[in-house]
Protein backbone atom coordinates (compact mmCIF):
# COMPACT_ATOMS: atom_id res chain seq x y z
CA UNK A 1 0.00 0.00 0.00
CA UNK A 2 1.32 3.55 -1.30
CA UNK A 3 1.48 6.66 1.26
CA UNK A 4 -1.27 8.86 1.97
CA UNK A 5 -0.31 12.86 0.57
CA UNK A 6 -1.84 16.34 0.44
CA UNK A 7 -1.26 18.12 -2.58
CA UNK A 8 -1.81 21.67 -1.95
CA UNK A 9 -1.82 25.18 -3.82
CA UNK A 10 0.58 27.81 -2.32
CA UNK A 11 -0.93 31.32 -2.58
CA UNK A 12 -3.50 32.29 -0.76
CA UNK A 13 -3.96 28.13 0.46
CA UNK A 14 -0.80 27.90 2.95
CA UNK A 15 0.98 31.35 2.76
CA UNK A 16 -1.26 34.79 2.69
CA UNK A 17 -0.56 38.14 0.96
CA UNK A 18 0.83 41.10 3.09
CA UNK A 19 -1.51 44.23 3.12
CA UNK A 20 -3.53 44.68 0.87
CA UNK A 21 -1.54 42.71 -2.08
CA UNK A 22 -2.74 40.72 -4.58
CA UNK A 23 -0.16 38.38 -5.70
CA UNK A 24 3.05 37.02 -3.48
CA UNK A 25 6.52 37.88 -5.29
CA UNK A 26 8.75 37.38 -2.91
CA UNK A 27 9.65 36.72 0.41
CA UNK A 28 8.37 40.11 1.98
CA UNK A 29 5.08 39.88 0.20
CA UNK A 30 3.48 36.64 2.46
CA UNK A 31 2.87 35.25 5.75
CA UNK A 32 1.86 32.30 7.35
CA UNK A 33 -0.44 32.52 10.15
CA UNK A 34 0.48 30.52 13.25
CA UNK A 35 -2.55 27.87 13.10
CA UNK A 36 -1.71 27.30 9.69
CA UNK A 37 1.44 25.51 10.75
CA UNK A 38 -0.28 23.98 13.20
CA UNK A 39 -2.70 22.53 11.07
CA UNK A 40 0.20 21.33 8.81
CA UNK A 41 2.02 19.67 11.70
CA UNK A 42 -1.17 17.62 12.15
CA UNK A 43 -1.46 15.98 9.05
CA UNK A 44 2.82 14.99 9.18
CA UNK A 45 1.53 13.45 12.56
CA UNK A 46 -1.15 11.41 10.72
CA UNK A 47 1.53 10.43 8.67
CA UNK A 48 0.41 12.08 5.79
CA UNK A 49 3.47 13.37 2.99
CA UNK A 50 2.83 17.13 1.70
CA UNK A 51 3.63 18.46 -1.56
CA UNK A 52 3.23 22.17 -2.55
CA UNK A 53 2.47 22.68 -6.01
CA UNK A 54 1.72 26.15 -7.18
CA UNK A 55 1.28 27.80 -10.95
CA UNK A 56 3.62 30.61 -11.49
CA UNK A 57 2.77 31.53 -14.49
CA UNK A 58 3.85 35.00 -13.51
CA UNK A 59 7.67 33.89 -14.13
CA UNK A 60 6.36 33.99 -18.05
CA UNK A 61 5.22 37.53 -17.79
CA UNK A 62 8.37 38.97 -16.45
CA UNK A 63 6.86 39.56 -13.12
CA UNK A 64 9.54 37.25 -10.88
CA UNK A 65 11.72 35.38 -11.71
CA UNK A 66 12.53 31.50 -11.23
CA UNK A 67 15.05 32.54 -8.41
CA UNK A 68 12.16 34.52 -6.66
CA UNK A 69 10.38 31.24 -6.52
CA UNK A 70 13.40 29.17 -5.19
CA UNK A 71 14.26 31.95 -2.81
CA UNK A 72 10.19 31.68 -1.36
CA UNK A 73 10.26 28.32 -1.30
CA UNK A 74 13.47 28.09 0.56
CA UNK A 75 12.34 30.59 3.57
CA UNK A 76 8.85 28.81 3.68
CA UNK A 77 10.48 25.31 4.23
CA UNK A 78 12.61 27.07 7.01
CA UNK A 79 9.35 28.26 8.83
CA UNK A 80 7.61 25.34 8.19
CA UNK A 81 11.13 23.00 9.65
CA UNK A 82 10.79 25.17 12.86
CA UNK A 83 7.99 23.71 13.68
CA UNK A 84 8.66 20.00 12.34
CA UNK A 85 6.03 20.33 9.09
CA UNK A 86 8.64 18.60 6.27
CA UNK A 87 7.44 19.30 2.94
CA UNK A 88 8.57 16.28 0.52
CA UNK A 89 8.91 18.58 -2.94
CA UNK A 90 7.75 21.77 -3.53
CA UNK A 91 6.76 21.49 -7.59
CA UNK A 92 5.86 25.16 -8.99
CA UNK A 93 5.01 26.20 -13.26
CA UNK A 94 6.73 28.50 -14.60
CA UNK A 95 4.36 28.62 -18.17
CA UNK A 96 1.76 30.95 -18.90
CA UNK A 97 1.07 30.72 -22.94
CA UNK A 98 0.07 34.34 -22.72
CA UNK A 99 3.33 35.31 -21.20
CA UNK A 100 6.31 37.47 -23.32
CA UNK A 101 9.51 35.55 -21.99
CA UNK A 102 10.40 32.27 -24.07
CA UNK A 103 11.14 29.64 -23.12
CA UNK A 104 8.08 29.93 -20.44
CA UNK A 105 5.39 31.23 -22.90
CA UNK A 106 4.20 28.39 -23.97
CA UNK A 107 1.30 25.22 -23.27
CA UNK A 108 2.28 22.59 -21.11
CA UNK A 109 1.07 20.18 -19.02
CA UNK A 110 1.88 20.68 -15.65
CA UNK A 111 -0.20 24.21 -15.51
CA UNK A 112 -2.82 23.37 -12.91
CA UNK A 113 -6.00 22.70 -14.18
CA UNK A 114 -3.93 19.77 -15.71
CA UNK A 115 -2.21 17.07 -13.66
CA UNK A 116 1.91 17.34 -15.00
CA UNK A 117 2.77 18.42 -11.56
CA UNK A 118 0.96 15.80 -9.41
CA UNK A 119 2.04 13.05 -11.84
CA UNK A 120 5.60 13.89 -11.57
CA UNK A 121 5.63 13.54 -7.78
CA UNK A 122 3.15 10.41 -8.21
CA UNK A 123 5.84 8.51 -10.12
CA UNK A 124 8.59 9.72 -7.46
CA UNK A 125 6.69 9.04 -4.42
CA UNK A 126 4.49 5.65 -3.84
CA UNK A 127 0.78 7.72 -3.36
CA UNK A 128 -2.05 6.11 -2.39
CA UNK A 129 -4.23 8.18 -4.63
CA UNK A 130 -8.08 6.96 -3.00
CA UNK A 131 -6.11 8.19 0.53
CA UNK A 132 -5.00 11.56 -0.80
CA UNK A 133 -6.48 14.80 -1.03
CA UNK A 134 -6.30 18.66 -3.28
CA UNK A 135 -6.25 22.18 -1.04
CA UNK A 136 -6.32 24.51 -3.10
CA UNK A 137 -8.36 27.82 -3.22
CA UNK A 138 -9.19 27.88 -6.66
CA UNK A 139 -11.64 25.98 -9.35
CA UNK A 140 -8.01 24.77 -10.86
CA UNK A 141 -6.98 23.27 -7.60
CA UNK A 142 -9.57 21.42 -7.58
CA UNK A 143 -9.75 20.34 -11.33
CA UNK A 144 -6.62 19.45 -11.32
CA UNK A 145 -7.42 17.28 -7.75
CA UNK A 146 -10.15 15.95 -9.52
CA UNK A 147 -8.22 14.81 -12.72
CA UNK A 148 -5.64 13.25 -10.66
CA UNK A 149 -8.10 10.96 -8.54
CA UNK A 150 -7.66 13.04 -5.46
CA UNK A 151 -10.35 13.83 -2.45
CA UNK A 152 -10.49 18.10 -2.61
CA UNK A 153 -10.81 20.79 -0.39
CA UNK A 154 -11.33 24.35 -1.58
CA UNK A 155 -10.70 27.22 1.05
CA UNK A 156 -12.01 30.38 0.50
CA UNK A 157 -8.68 32.63 1.85
CA UNK A 158 -8.78 33.24 -1.85
CA UNK A 159 -10.78 35.34 -3.75
CA UNK A 160 -12.71 32.77 -6.15
CA UNK A 161 -15.93 31.57 -5.36
CA UNK A 162 -17.21 27.85 -5.07
CA UNK A 163 -15.84 25.32 -7.34
CA UNK A 164 -17.98 22.68 -8.55
CA UNK A 165 -15.36 20.09 -8.31
CA UNK A 166 -14.32 20.78 -4.26
CA UNK A 167 -15.83 17.72 -2.38
CA UNK A 168 -15.95 19.97 0.31
CA UNK A 169 -15.62 24.13 1.21
CA UNK A 170 -13.94 25.06 4.43
CA UNK A 171 -13.03 28.83 5.65
CA UNK A 172 -9.33 27.99 5.68
CA UNK A 173 -6.55 25.87 5.95
CA UNK A 174 -7.21 24.90 9.73
CA UNK A 175 -10.83 24.22 9.12
CA UNK A 176 -9.65 22.34 5.38
CA UNK A 177 -6.92 19.75 8.09
CA UNK A 178 -9.39 19.18 10.24
CA UNK A 179 -12.18 17.99 7.77
CA UNK A 180 -9.53 15.40 6.04
CA UNK A 181 -8.83 14.03 9.51
CA UNK A 182 -12.58 13.99 10.12
CA UNK A 183 -13.12 12.21 7.03
CA UNK A 184 -10.32 9.29 7.61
Amino acid sequence: MGSRAVFLDRDKTIVLPKGGERYIYRVEDFHIPDNFVEALKQLVDHDFLLFVITNQGRIARGHLTENDVHELHECLDNILKESGVHISEFEYCPHNPRGTLYPYNIVCECRKPKTGMIDSIRGSYEIETSDSWMIGDSYIDMLAGKKAGLRTVQVLTGSETYSDYADFVERDLVKAVKRILEER
